[in-house]
This record gives C-alpha cells, sequence and structure tokens, in this order.
C-alpha cells in the first residue's frame, strides 16, 4: 500500500549534487553527483536498512531527506506534506517529528550535561512538558525504555560505556516522539555484542504504530535487521529485499 495514510515517507526521483572543488576554491558549477535518482517509501511501523559502501551515497541520501543537505531535484514527502523547497524556518517545527541518531556516541552527548538533563533538553525546546521535574519523570520512563534505569539519571557520559551512551542518545531522540527516526552508522563506535544489541532496542522502537526508521549502514553483520534493505552502489539504489525472519508469515 503506498498511500499517504499508510506511507510516512515518501521519496522520488532524489538527486543531490556537490560543487567540486580545485586548489584554487570551488567552482562555479556542481559537477558530482552523490545521489542519482533515488525513490523509496517507508511505512508506519516500519524499519529500512539502506546499506552500500563507504562513499555510495547513503548519509547524503538520509541527510537529503531531512532537509539538512539541499537535494537538487526529486521530491520528499512527509507525513503528507512535500517538504522539497521548505526553508529552515517552514522546517523547524518538524524537526522534532525527524530526529537523528548519529554514529558517535562519544560526541554526540554533552559531556558537562547530566542524563537526566541531556535527555530532557529537546522537550525544553520544543515546549514539550509543563515543567523541569515533569521532564525529568519522562527522562525516566524513556531510561526505562531503552532498558537502562532511574540510576544513571544524573550520572555524566564519562560515567557511561559506548552501549549505554548510544541507548541515551537514542532515549534523547525519543523524546520528543519523532515519527521518522534516522539512524547514520548508529553501531560503528560498539563492539558486536553491543552493537546487536542496540539494533534490537532500534528493531523494537521501529514497530511503533506512528514511526518509521531508516538505518544507515555498511556493516553486514546488521544488514538483516529492518524490515527491509536499500541496497546502494554509486549513488543509485540498486534493490530493494524484504527482509524474512524465522516465524514471520
Amino acid at each position: 500500500m503506498n498511500d499517504v495514510a499508510t506511507n510516512i515517507l515518501e521519496v522520488s526521483d532524489l538527486c543531490v549534487d556537490y560543487a567540486s572543488t580545485t586548489s584554487f576554491g570551488v567552482t562555479g558549477a556542481p559537477s558530482v553527483r552523490a545521489v542519482k535518482g533515488i525513490s523509496l517509501t517507508l511505512q508506519r511501523g516500519e524499519t529500512l536498512s539502506l546499506v552500500g559502501e563507504s562513499g555510495c551515497g547513503k548519509s547524503t541520501t538520509a541527510m537529503a531527506i531531512l532537509q539538512l543537505t539541499p537535494p537538487s531535484g526529486g521530491r520528499v514527502v512527509f507525513d503528507g506534506r512535500d517538504i522539497t523547497s521548505f526553508s529552515h524556518r517552514q522546517m523547524r517545527p518538524l524537526r522534532r517529528e525527524m530526529q537523528v541518531i548519529y554514529q558517535d556516541p562519544f560526541g554526540s552527548l554533552n559531556p558537562r550535561m547530566t542524563i537526566a538533563d541531556l535527555i530532557a533538553e529537546p522537550m525544553a525546546i520544543q515546549g514539550v512538558g509543563r515543567s523541569g521535574h515533569e521532564r525529568r519523570a519522562k527522562a525516566a520512563e524513556l531510561l526505562d525504555t531503552v532498558g537502562m534505569g532511574t540510576r544513571f539519571l544524573d550520572r555524566y557520559p564519562h560515567q557511561l560505556s559506548g552501549g549505554q551512551r548510544q541507548r541515551v542518545a537514542i532515549a534523547r531522540a525519543l523524546s520528543l516522539r519523532p515519527k521518522l527516526l534516522i539512524c547514520d552508522e548508529p553501531t560503528a563506535a560498539l563492539d558486536g555484542p553491543n552493537g546487536q544489541k542496540i539494533m534490537e532496542l532500534l528493531r523494537e522502537v521501529g514497530r511503533a504504530p506512528d514511526r518509521c526508521v531508516v538505518i544507515v549502514t555498511h556493516d553486514s553483520r546488521i544488514f538483516h535487521f529492518g524490515d527491509r534493505m536499500a541496497n546502494l552502489t554509486d549513488g543509485r539504489i540498486v534493490s530493494i529485499e524484504t527482509i524474512t525472519r524465522e516465524g514471520n508469515a
């Protein structure tokens, strides 16, 4: 089913160009096409793995979907709204619905803030919750959701392991109840067991009835964690596969 009621995200013929550079600076016209006509859809409750080798355009595709990298062509429809030409001002109210988890849990969290404050900060910025006490209670609830607990609320990032920091990053992203969650190489800084646990958590997160998840990765160990897998080569999707698991119909 490919209608607005079912799909949160619809991408049609998306292209991204980068200006070429020389030793004298940037040339006048774009000359490198990093993303070449990508089309895909994501349904509610679906997780899509966007996979390929480094440099194939998968992260650029993700950033263009979020309008953090300007598309050069094509169309991006988010929750029924064509956001392709939205300005920064028009995108601002949508940012709470479109969240990103980056690959480096060591660099993505402010080391001077407690875990409670890190999770509550996006809620305070977006006006979610009536008080700091209410936001702290929500932070505690989110830590439980990601498999940690209230004992971590007053700790600092340097007191956590890499896997725990990535769980905090997930809790922080979930604090605004996003409809689209993009995870850019979420296991790159983690060892195998921790990476697998994070992927299992993200798969659970992606099953929410009004959310979809995109996992950008080149790690073959986690390709199968999505419901579908889009394979990218040289800026193009060359195949989209449905992932079947034991016990699925």
